[in-house]
């Protein structure tokens, strides 16, 4: 029981302590530091000061028109209670000496942030993470020297215009990390509704569901469609393999086709694919449950052709550092997909048909980073 009570409180204790950390730490974006915010005590008469921060790795999302970007990202937090300064320094230009090394270490944690999500496997999170703390160092050193540790304020705008002009240079843009790079396989599932308007002496339009499945590398698309159609009506009798359909007597419709097609344009907004199809068509005269006969049942080879253009509502990329493929998306679209098909039944000759569908769809995309032609993506690690 008293380990179980120790375990309990150890915990607690680990949890407070963790909440009391976190709420001693602040982010850069939090506006400009203060003097109340230096909670640490002077450890010695001779020491100036004392900056003390840590950086934080964790998923970012950000939203960029209709798309979500999921990706890694380093933060710095000024840490109150190891900070501190002498009360003999303390002054508006002891003040903008820390800022101004607050506002470097954004800078290069910014830095670190584009690195690491172009990596592609050359360089870990901690040795991006050490050689930007590096220059950062040296950054620091050069303003020590040339301020003396703060207390020479002539030449603190000289480096606070420095470091503003780089922190806005210095903008992390997930959308650029596979702006040019070639989506290299995709893939998606789609329900909707169909019409399917024939010019036949024998049956009429019908309306019903719509699905099917495709997958792709780089441009190239081969799926599976189906349709089923409900409410059509015969036109007039016709036999068929499993008996007579008679005048004005319901049809069901139903097509499937195995599809190629082509991106011919792909962005963020949407993407078109002309294709082509085969496969068969039929119509079918269903008995119901008081008749023992096979449906009556019409069959007929068909092909198609047609446009799909799918709109997109909303993307959510996550980029993979260190990873083999350098990001993924899941998608939802409205594709729009107008085509013309021709079926050949038995008797009846070549029959024609415009056919409308609209549908949802939830796919995905994959970039790797093998990506131009065999070469990879290559990572940077830029020394400003």
């Amino acid at each position: 029981m008293k380990l179980v009570i120790l375990a309990v409180a150890s915990f607690i204790a680990a949890t407070l302590s963790a909440q009391t950390i976190e709420q001693a730490s602040r982010r850069w974006d939090a506006g400009k530091l203060t003097w109340d915010e230096f909670l640490g005590e002077s450890k010695s008469d001779t020491t100036i000061n004392r900056f003390s921060y840590n950086v934080k790795w964790a998923l970012a999302t950000e939203k960029i028109g209709n798309t979500t970007y999921v990706y890694s990202k380093f933060t710095p937090y000024f840490d109150q209670t190891e900070s501190w300064t002498n009360p003999k320094f303390k002054n508006d230009a002891m003040l903008e000496y820390n800022q101004i090394m607050f506002d470097m270490l954004e800078l290069y944690t910014r830095r670190a942030t584009i690195d690491f999500n172009r990596a592609s496997g050359e360089y870990s999170n901690e040795q991006i993470r050490s050689f930007y703390r590096n220059q950062f160092d040296k950054r620091v050193k050069e303003l020590d020297e040339a301020t003396r540790r703060g207390t020479d304020a002539s030449q603190l705008p000289f480096f606070a215009a420095g470091v503003a002009l780089d922190l806005e240079r210095t903008q992390f843009n997930p959308a650029a990390v596979i702006e040019d790079v070639p989506v290299n396989f995709f893939s998606a599932l789609y329900i909707g509704a169909n019409s399917h308007f024939p010019s036949s002496d024998y049956y009429n339009q019908t309306f019903g569901l719509n699905m099917g499945a495709e997958f792709g590398w780089k441009r190239h698309l081969l799926g599976l469609d189906m349709t089923l159609g409900f409410s059509g009506k015969a036109k007039t009798d016709f036999d068929t393999h499993y008996g007579w359909i008679y005048e004005d007597e319901s049809l069901n419709h139903y097509q499937i086709y195995g599809i190629y097609g082509f991106c011919t344009s792909r962005n963020k907004k949407f993407q078109t694919f002309p294709f082509i199809g085969i496969g068969a068509n039929g119509i079918i005269h269903p008995l119901g449950k008081d008749y023992d006969e096979k449906d009556p049942e019409k069959n007929g080879f068909s092909a198609c052709a047609g446009l799909m253009f799918d709109v997109f509502l909303h993307h959510r990329i996550t980029i993979h550092p260190n990873w083999t493929n350098l990001a993924n998306a899941t998608y939802h679209a409205i594709r729009i997909r107008p085509y013309i098909s021709l079926t050949q039944y038995s008797h009846f000759g070549w029959t024609p048909a415009i056919n409308l569908s609209i549908s949802y769809n939830l796919g995905g995309f994959l970039w790797s980073r093998k990506s131009y032609g065999g070469d990879d993506v290559k990572s940077t690690i830029h020394e400003y």
